[in-house]
């Protein structure tokens, strides 16, 4: 069966209402990268040597497949989720931690069901977000696949300050990748091979970040500060100020409130 662009993004949009990711993100955007573009290899220097290539992310489940292309779908967050946020200056506010935590878990269906409906269709595929090792990944403050780069690569947007990617809808959002057998032409990157190319250097994110783990150029960016911060101001009251547990939450305060909020600047 032929599986075109415009069948992905269709069965996205199904994905998006069936799993209620609707209740917390904008319709998705789909962009495609080519499994074999060079970025993939370099990211093993620039990331490090544990960090998976599409082959390799397809080879865990798929070891006669040839990976092909990377699909990568990014879901704004709705206004009410980033407004609530604004007015933040501590931790989340309760929308936007409900986008971070259930949201993301319908966006995890989003990445099974779409691999599934690529299976059912006679293509291999896998969501190698969902397969990296989660403890290491901590330790190391870098997963085995960094679906923001795969981003980059397929032409979604550039990276801020803050480290999060700005796509031509913003900053806050969630991101999505599946890597496939499927052949699809890939999108073109705007902004060339720059992963900085979109952001001003505004400092707005820094000043918003109550970890002050941001700093003035793209290398002060601090993750143990900012994970820290998290564990310490976020995490331990999160039954009481949020109602529920054993999800992650994060902060996003360096999302909201900034010119990239919602919008490329």
């Amino acid at each position: 069966m032929t599986i075109t662009r415009t069948d992905i993004q269709q069965q996205l949009n199904r994905l998006y209402y069936a799993t209620g990711a609707n209740d917390f993100f904008e319709e998705p955007v789909l962009k495609i990268a080519a499994a074999d573009d060079p970025f993939f290899v370099r990211f093993k220097t620039i990331i490090g040597d544990f960090h998976w290539t599409p082959a390799e992310a397809l080879a865990i489940k798929f070891p006669a497949a040839k990976a092909k292309s990377v699909l990568v779908w990014c879901m704004p967050k709705t206004e009410r989720a980033r407004s609530s946020n604004r007015a933040e200056a501590v931790r989340p506010s309760l929308d936007w931690a409900r986008s971070r935590s259930f949201g993301e878990v319908a966006n995890e269906h989003m990445r099974r069901q779409l691999c599934r409906y690529l299976e059912v269709n006679g293509f291999a595929a896998t969501p190698p977000h969902l397969n990296s090792d989660y403890s290491q990944a901590v330790r190391r403050l870098a997963g085995n696949w960094s679906e923001r780069h795969a981003a980059f690569v397929a032409g979604m947007g550039t990276f801020g300050l803050s480290a999060g990617l700005i796509t031509e809808r913003g900053i806050a959002h969630r991101l999505g990748t599946v890597v496939t057998d499927l052949e699809l032409a890939p999108d073109q990157r705007p902004y060339g091979d720059d992963p900085f190319a979109w952001c001003t250097k505004c400092g707005a994110c820094s000043r918003r970040c109550p970890a002050h783990a941001i700093g003035p150029d793209f290398l002060d960016r601090d993750k143990t500060k900012c994970l820290q911060y998290a564990v310490n101001h976020i995490v331990p009251n999160r039954l009481a100020d949020y109602g529920w547990m054993d999800l992650s939450l994060g902060c996003g305060l360096c999302q909201t409130d900034v010119p990239c909020e919602h919008r490329r600047p």
